[in-house]
């Protein structure tokens, strides 16, 4: 005959089964996928005059700024990967707190990517007869770049049209920098964590 299990060790060892439960969802059950994607945080300033003989949004962008984000497979990004596209991005460039243009995935002829230590984002816009806009922004890293770090290397180019007139321009970037956004769940984790810490305590003081 089975001996009769105290109510005490019964209520722990159900609130023990509870709490490995609440950890299990807070991580995430998600199935196997094939690809890794993680989103990071852009950021970074332009130079105080674009280069001389400049036209167009590189002059209206001096002493302005860029920031947005995006999402690539972080699996990609080794030494051995030559040329990685990302799958989602948006980057704002802004000047005394106005959007100027935003650069994004938005359209199928936009393009962007990470190419051993460029990180590139490219806005061809609605290419047609009357409209040749190219938009591009380009920042160098170090080598084997892969999402987390800064530079002061990059630029951004301008070779659109101002009413009938081709026109190209380039401002430098002095200062970028990227880093990755920590995911929901990363944080989920770390609060069931630390309160089966502080119930395991009290059930050693108790």
């Amino acid at each position: 005959m089975l001996s009769a299990i105290p109510l005490r060790k019964l209520s722990q060892a159900t609130a023990t089964a509870a709490l490995g439960f609440a950890m299990l969802a807070a991580l995430g059950t998600d199935p196997v996928q094939a690809v890794n994607l993680q989103t990071f945080n852009i950021s970074g300033n332009f130079a105080p005059a674009a280069l001389d003989g400049s036209l167009g949004l590189p002059v209206n962008l001096a002493n302005g700024s860029f920031n947005g984000t995006y999402t690539v497979d972080v699996d990609q990004l080794l030494p051995s990967s030559s040329f990685v596209d990302l799958t989602s991005w948006t980057i704002n460039l802004v000047n005394d707190n106005t959007v100027l243009r935003t650069l994004s995935n938005s359209l199928a002829a936009n393009t962007a990517y990470i190419q051993e230590n460029i990180l590139a984002f490219s806005d061809a816009g609605l290419l047609t007869e009357q409209n040749n806009d190219l938009y591009s922004l380009e920042l160098y890293f170090d080598s084997n770049f892969t999402g987390t770090g800064s530079t002061n290397d990059g630029k951004f180019l301008d070779n659109s049209d101002l009413g009938s007139v081709q026109i190209s321009g380039i401002t430098a970037v002095t200062f970028a920098k990227s880093e990755s956004v920590p995911e929901p769940r990363t944080f989920a984790g770390t609060a069931v964590v630390a309160i089966t810490g502080l119930w395991l305590r009290r059930r050693q003081k108790g």
